[in-house]
């Protein structure tokens, strides 16, 4: 059930993936059209049997043994249309498809009222209140066409690094830790750097290449559509995220990456928080770009609000129990083959601390590190394959004499 998995041993919740609600409705299918295959074979069988008792050459045999003839077509006729003949097998195989697909229907329907049942549930936030599905993402997007456009402008960012720069990941902790440290370049006292992303390369000892996107979270929560300056990450942004609109984030990113020439090599995007929510449109346009984006880690990102991730990607969305930030969009992620949510910690840890001082550190990094040890550590089949994933794709723990480059590149706005 979308959010609502029993607990793990290691206090995870797990949808979606290979164990989620939509592979085993897949496979309920695929196995009701493999019965029902089944039962068109038997009833084959069954037509070829009643062309075997009218045989001409059968009934001619019938003149010299007659005997022999009648219990021939005994036997044929019991194969095809005896009480366990071929025939009213084939019936009972129909039978079995169309329980699983009434169980694979039900089993889907479970899905919908629960997770209905959740995003129904009020959060008030500020001047957010999200009350039922399919209210916040329209509201969002008119919110957001109150923001004046402008054009994303990508400047390189030459001589600064990260330690995690030079370092090709062997974790999902070790995204997040690439990420934090990224993300602290740009801290609310310092806004110089804002918009700052970075694209790390991993190059093959074959001259295969692949590249980690990293995107940090919002910049400025307070700009009002009158304020609006050269800060992409901002609320606005935010709110065309959700609303489904274009934003400059997106189109900046999307243009980075255009002309660092990475075309169809692989790319990795993790981004929390706004970036997160990059990551998910990312997804969704790379095609029309000519790039090849199928795999992406979210940390404490609102992304209920997809409409369904592209077939054949892999994201892997961590959430913290205590953090809001993730239900900001009004519904619970999808549970799909391609999505994998996991949802951990406890839901007050602020250490005896609240409001906005609790509120940060469940959405904070430190959070997410944990969160990612207990995914690395996890034996939960959906997780494992989505680890496996970034393994065998090479975003992970790549192979020796892997050549790991990075530049950071900033993301502004021009009016």
């Amino acid at each position: 059930m979308s959010r609502s998995d029993t607990p793990d041993d290691d206090g995870l919740e797990v949808s979606g993936g290979v164990a989620g609600v939509a592979a085993v409705h897949r496979e309920l299918l695929a196995l009701a059209w493999e019965c029902d295959e089944a039962a068109e074979r038997m009833r084959g069988w069954a037509a070829r049997g009643a062309a075997v008792l009218v045989d001409p050459d059968l009934l001619a045999s019938g003149l010299l043994s007659p005997v022999t003839l009648a219990a021939a077509e005994a036997q044929v006729l019991a194969a095809t249309a005896g009480p366990d003949g071929v025939g009213v097998e084939s019936l009972a195989w129909e039978v079995d498809a169309a329980a699983l697909r009434t169980t694979a229907g039900l089993l889907l329907d479970a899905d919908r009222l629960a997770a209905a049942g959740l995003d129904r549930l009020l959060l008030p936030l500020g001047p957010v209140l999200v009350s039922a599905p399919g209210w916040v993402p329209p509201v969002a997007g008119a919110l957001a066409r109150l923001y004046p456009d402008g054009s994303p402008v990508v400047r390189p960012v030459p001589g600064v690094a990260v330690p995690a720069s030079h370092t090709a990941p062997r974790s999902v902790r070790d995204l997040v830790e690439h990420l934090r440290q990224l993300s602290a370049l740009s801290p609310p006292d310092a806004p110089a750097r804002n918009g700052t992303v970075e694209l790390q390369t991993l190059t093959t000892t074959d001259g295969a290449r692949r590249h980690v996107l990293l995107l940090p979270g919002t910049d400025d929560m307070t700009t009002l559509p009158w304020t609006r300056d050269g800060d992409v990450r901002d609320m606005g942004a935010n709110l065309a995220l959700v609303g489904g609109v274009p934003d400059d984030v997106t189109d900046g990113v999307l243009e980075a990456l255009v002309d660092a020439g990475v075309g169809e090599e692989p790319v990795l995007v993790v981004g929390h928080s706004q970036g997160g929510m990059v990551a998910a449109a990312l997804l969704a346009r790379a095609d029309e770009h000519g790039l090849s984006i199928r795999h992406a880690v979210t940390l404490g990102s609102p992304t209920g609000w997809l409409p369904g991730v592209p077939a054949g990607s892999q994201v892997l969305s961590l959430e913290h129990r205590g953090d809001v930030v993730p239900l900001l969009d009004g519904g619970a992620n999808p549970d799909s083959v391609e999505q994998v949510t996991v949802t951990f910690g406890p839901v007050d840890d602020g250490g005896g601390r609240g409001g906005l001082e609790a509120l940060a550190d469940r959405h904070g990094f430190a959070a997410y590190a944990e969160g990612a040890s207990l995914v690395d550590a996890s034996d939960h089949p959906s997780v494992r394959a989505q680890v496996a994933g970034l393994r065998s794709a090479g975003f992970l723990d790549p192979a020796d004499g892997t050549a790991v480059s990075s530049r950071l590149l900033q993301v502004v706005r021009e009016p």
